[in-house]
């Protein structure tokens, strides 16, 4: 995991307009969809920031001596279960940060949830998902950490998913303008 291949700007700004654009595809035709069946005929794609290299990040892994169960806080319902497994901690804006990481069963990638100083103005007020490509990550390992790939919960586009909440430690006091922006219907 830390040795990763010299950064091509170019061909990274282009995985995640393809990212971008399945997404798009897959919330306009499938019928998983987030979005309402009625709204579905004029959508024409989700609203992002530029990609921004700034917000690519690299972390450091802490993973946790003996993963820890939590409960986060869902949109409605009760409570979502995951395992806490570490902490990528990395400098954004200056500063030095870190986000607790979480396993969901039966998932390669961490799910990182997290709010900062858009939500509720630029972004989903209630804030954003990360996934992080660090299932097989070590103690000290350095993991990429994309906000450019930020994502919504799809309780952002309609009531009656619950969606598990960002603890309070995954709160960031930096407004990260990268990824997907507040949904309008």
């Amino acid at each position: 995991m830390t040795d990763e291949p010299a950064f091509d700007e170019a061909a990274w700004r282009e995985r995640v307009h393809e990212h971008r654009a399945e997404k798009d595809e897959f919330f306009a035709e499938h019928p998983q969809s987030p979005i309402p069946v009625g709204d579905r005929e004029d959508f024409d794609g989700l609203s992002y920031f530029e990609p921004d290299p700034d917000y690519r990040v690299v972390a450091r892994f802490g993973r946790a001596q003996n993963p820890e169960p939590v409960s986060l806080e869902t949109t409605q319902g009760p409570p979502a279960e995951y395992d806490r497994v570490g902490v990528l901690g990395f400098t954004l804006d200056g500063e030095h940060r870190t986000l607790e990481a979480f396993r969901v069963e039966g998932e390669d990638s961490l799910f990182v949830p997290f709010a900062d100083e858009t939500n509720g103005d630029e972004t989903y007020h209630r804030g954003r998902y990360l996934d992080v490509d660090a299932a097989d990550a070590e103690q000290g390992d350095d993991v990429v950490v994309d906000f450019n790939l930020a994502y919504n919960p799809f309780c952002a586009y309609a009531d009656h998913f619950s969606c598990a909440l960002p603890p309070a430690e995954n709160r960031l006091d930096v407004a990260v303008r990268a990824g997907e922006r507040a949904y309008d219907a």
